[in-house]
């Protein structure tokens, strides 16, 4: 039994009341302040660096004459180098030709080997804000592009070739300019096409181009679309319908066959071939 319940009545309320007023007050009694412990201010979170500034873009020019029976194709790159320079002289030009007789062998050879590893080290270096103008010049039959050096035939450059060697610029979406200035080239349209790229050949599929005499000091198509004045301040559009234009006009004149130069414009290069050729071809 416990100690309470052994008291009188009268005492066990007396007690319960005091052991209840202690409780009451007990819990009444304010304690002791403490301060609350402080806690320092988390520290700013780092901000990440912001990233670098993305390069400029470049122009990179890739200029072959393929074929050493004619003087005019590898004179046809330095005349669309000159262009290219006029616009921006920094561009980045890499030239190969299997030059004529007479002609300085100061360039690589324009062989098939050579040509795809140019195009291959081109693709590894090339970034999105590039722009690359490959321009070939050279004879050819019906589904290819000729290639003689000294005078004797190597293996061509044939349209699966060639569409290769632009599949890895495609696939990193380079804007890119295709000029062909050969009989036939027509060939090379369809192979060709892709989003980014345009096309400009100097005939249809079916036909030569001023019956593949090249006597002059450069191939009519090249003259009439790099020798342009005022170029530079033409849209892709504009610029190879002056081109078209003038090689008709001399068809004419000397009673040749049409050649019929063709152009392609992918999806995405609408925009920029719709620009004048030096707001498109520098770095942006």
């Amino acid at each position: 039994m416990s100690l309470l319940l052994s008291l009188p009545l009268p005492a066990r309320r007396a007690l319960g009341a005091a052991l209840l007023s202690i409780t009451l007050a007990g819990c009444a009694t304010n304690a002791p302040k403490t301060a609350a412990p402080s806690i320092p201010a988390p520290a700013p979170a780092a901000q990440p660096a912001p990233p670098p500034p993305e390069p400029p873009g470049r122009i990179i020019f890739l200029g072959f004459a393929l074929d050493s029976q004619a003087k005019a194709f590898r004179n046809d790159v330095l005349l669309a180098e000159k262009l290219v320079g006029s616009i921006d002289p920094n561009a980045l030009r890499i030239k190969l030709a299997n030059p004529a007789s007479g002609q300085p062998a100061d360039w690589p050879q324009a062989t098939v080997e050579n040509f795809t590893l140019v195009m291959a080290k081109t693709a590894e270096v090339a970034r999105p804000r590039d722009r690359v103008l490959l321009f070939v010049s050279g004879h050819s039959n019906p589904g290819v592009l000729n290639i003689t050096v000294d005078g004797k035939h190597r293996h061509p450059l044939t349209p699966q070739i060639l569409s290769d060697a632009l599949a890895p610029l495609a696939a990193r979406q380079v804007p890119t300019l295709v000029v062909l200035s050969a009989c036939y080239s027509g060939a090379f349209m369809e192979p060709l096409k892709a989003p980014h790229r345009v096309v400009l050949t100097a005939t249809d599929a079916r036909r030569a181009a001023f019956r593949c005499r090249y006597d002059g000091d450069h191939t009519p198509f090249a003259q009439a679309l790099f020798g342009q004045d005022g170029a530079g301040d033409l849209p892709v559009t504009a610029w190879m319908a002056q081109a078209q234009k003038a090689v008709a006009a001399q068809e004419k004149r000397r009673k040749l066959p049409p050649s019929l130069p063709q152009i392609f414009i992918g999806a995405e290069a609408q925009a920029w071939a719709g620009q004048p050729l030096r707001h498109w071809l520098p770095a942006p």
